[in-house]
């Protein structure tokens, strides 16, 4: 026999290699915190005549108790305790640039919509990041470098903010790392059978997906972005209750320009054309701010990386 087809014959009437109609994402984290009480959210910084957003701090509300006054005699007034937090507003950008024989070859993976979906989920991972990056800070710590995180660091951390009086539901952010040493210390103390409550479906839609469930009253969630302490030797999570965090964002006017989209009033994504470069660029902006608040009101929890 001779003269077959096969496919080594043929190489000028095929391609060295075949797109798949499937793509792989790269490992990221993609995490979203939600609208959890713990958050405080300053407000639209738009139309303030400031980027700044300062959140007043007041002793009231029984902050003060009642002295024992003799009958009679008349009560000294009682100094009113006061301080503040202030959030400033700042841009926070991406772009991706592309060139036209990219483009007219692309079969859908670099498309405006995939980048203008892009530029949602990059929004909420930068706030997770920025958050995670204040919950590292607060001056009550537990834990111990070098050691994994504990379940009498876990209680140690909650009996922290209940001392200072801080009101609950308490939520706290912790490494991957910690998260499963967590959920392996559970286990070998109550041979599993402990009050563990996984994430559902429907909280995670509900509470985002860094959502990982609730222990001990605290709603626990889980990033990489949760940052290195002690040269790289662990890991700086944290717990805390309301005023601990404050965070803020601003609307972004429009131009009426039809190479801009915001998308849902907080992130612009617009199309930069450099036409002599035969470019394109897809850019994303947002207005974001996060602050440490109540010192007190957060415990950061340090243990091995």
């Amino acid at each position: 026999m001779a003269n077959e087809i096969l496919y080594a014959g043929v190489a000028d009437l095929r391609t060295a290699e075949a797109l798949s109609a499937e793509y792989l994402l790269l490992l990221a984290a993609r995490e979203s915190l939600p609208a959890h009480p713990a958050l405080l959210y300053a407000g639209d910084a738009q139309g303030r005549g400031s980027v700044v957003l300062k959140v007043p701090h007041v002793g009231l509300a029984g902050y003060d108790i009642l002295s024992a006054v003799a009958d009679g005699s008349a009560v000294t007034n009682t100094a009113l305790s006061d301080g503040s937090t202030t959030i400033t507003i700042g841009r926070h950008s991406k772009s991706y640039e592309a060139s036209d024989l990219v483009r007219l070859s692309d079969q859908g993976l670099l498309s405006p919509q995939a980048f203008a979906a892009d530029a949602v989920q990059a929004t909420a991972s930068t706030v997770v990041s920025l958050v995670a990056n204040v919950t590292d800070g607060f001056s009550a710590t537990v834990g111990t470098s070098g050691s994994d995180l504990s379940v009498a660091n876990f209680l140690a951390a909650i009996q922290t903010l209940e001392v200072a009086n801080v009101p609950g539901p308490y939520m706290a952010i912790l490494h991957p790392q910690q998260m499963g040493d967590l959920r392996a210390a559970l286990a070998a103390v109550t041979g599993g059978a402990v009050q563990w409550l996984p994430a559902t479906a429907e909280q995670i839609n509900l509470l985002g997906n860094g959502y990982r469930g609730r222990w001990a009253s605290v709603d626990l969630f889980s990033t990489t972005f949760v940052p290195t302490a002690n040269a790289g030797a662990d890991r700086a999570g944290g717990m805390f209750g309301r005023g601990a965090v404050v965070w803020a964002d601003s609307t972004i006017p429009g131009e009426n320009d039809s190479s801009q989209l915001i998308i849902g009033g907080k992130v612009l994504f617009e199309r930069d054309r450099t036409a002599k470069s035969g470019l394109t660029a897809y850019v994303t902006h947002a207005y974001l701010g996060v602050s440490e608040g109540i010192d007190a009101a957060g415990v950061s929890i340090i243990t091995d990386a």
